[in-house]
């Protein structure tokens, strides 16, 4: 699904090796300050090419508002975020035409849109994740704007290791 929520509706759009990608918010009440820096931290948190455990496909990942907002805050009519793909390469999956990747979405997306998108997986790449991080980056602002939340993530445990111990010394 590229569309969900009710007072606050996002969008996404794109896919891993088009011109861009990135999400429509609409129900951001008008007034509130928004800039590209309130956005670009949990996009720098989430893109590829940082760890050998992630893609080697190093992208900046420098979101844009195009509209929605003038000089630094939000008017109260649907905004939109951008991310220009800069390393396309699509033609580096043509041999997904006759086989599709195990544990990709080459074939769900084949059987859902009826088409092979250029890059295996299309919609379902992780690339499409940057409209809804930009997304929650702007709804992260309002609440805390709004009602003081704040909102904190950490990772507690992998695997045998919780919080640099392992769970069988303990």
């Amino acid at each position: 699904m590229s569309t969900f929520g009710k007072e606050f509706r996002v969008t996404t759009y794109g896919e891993s090796h088009c011109k861009s990608v990135g999400c429509i918010i609409d129900g951001v009440p008008p007034g509130m300050s928004l800039t590209e820096d309130d956005i670009q931290p949990q996009l720098t948190r989430r893109r590829p090419g940082q760890s050998k455990l992630t893609t080697p496909r190093n992208e900046k990942d420098r979101v844009t508002i195009q509209s929605g907002c003038e000089f630094g805050y939000t008017l109260g009519t649907p905004i939109a975020l951008t991310v220009q793909n800069q390393d396309q390469r699509p033609r580096d999956y043509s041999e997904t035409d006759f086989f599709p990747r195990p544990s990709h979405a080459d074939w769900t997306y084949l059987q859902k849109y009826g088409v092979k998108a250029s890059s295996g997986g299309g919609r379902s790449s992780a690339r499409e994740t940057i409209g809804r991080v930009a997304a929650g980056a702007v709804a992260e602002k309002y609440l805390k704007e709004a009602y003081g939340v704040e909102i904190v993530a950490f990772v507690s445990s992998v695997g045998a290791v919780e919080m640099g111990l392992m769970k069988e010394e303990q």
